[in-house]
């Protein structure tokens, strides 16, 4: 059994219009929804042993926030080709990390941008909760986060999809 983890960065700042977009940072309300979003996973006990990163800016910082809250040091792989990546290289990039640099893990995490963490998440939730699903079906705003249990081994096998266990939003928790 593998499990995935879909994070869509936190809230970025649009302040500075003349930042470049790999390097806009978290806003304050960004910052907050990502400490929030590892607490969320920290208390459903679902602790990614490694974790393939966006390089952007705020892909980083969510992901610093996130795991500080989780209290948790996995294996990070930060990889430029998860920057606004659509479905397949996304996942592509990530098996391929994931057999390389984390093989025994069966709990990974993939924090990237939209619309390629939206429509993987939806490519790979072939079944769950339907209130869930409907709500993934919807939108997929900033500090998502959607957990997927795939009945395979390998992480190969996670393309073909599994359960939807989790689709959460920052505004949805408890902060």
């Amino acid at each position: 059994m593998k499990r995935l983890i879909l994070m869509r960065h936190a809230k970025s700042s649009w302040s500075e219009e003349d930042t470049d977009d790999h390097a806009r940072p978290l806003n304050a309300r960004g910052q907050a929804a990502a400490a929030r979003m590892g607490l969320f996973l920290k208390q459903r006990g679902i602790l990614p042993q490694a974790v393939i990163c966006s390089t952007a800016q705020r892909t980083c910082e969510t992901l610093n926030l996130v795991l500080e809250a989780a209290g948790i040091t996995p294996c990070v792989i930060h990889d430029r080709q998860i920057y606004l990546a659509m479905p397949e290289q996304m996942i592509g990039v990530a098996i391929e990390h994931l057999q390389r640099d984390a093989p025994t893990s069966d709990c990974a995490m993939i924090l990237g941008h939209n619309p390629g963490t939206h429509a993987l998440a939806l490519a790979l939730a072939k079944s769950g909760d339907p209130q869930k699903i409907r709500a993934l079906n919807m939108k997929y705003p900033t500090g998502a986060v959607t957990v997927i249990e795939c009945d395979t081994d390998t992480w190969e096998g996670v393309v073909r999809g599994g359960r939807l266990m989790e689709f959460a939003l920052p505004r949805e928790i408890d902060a």
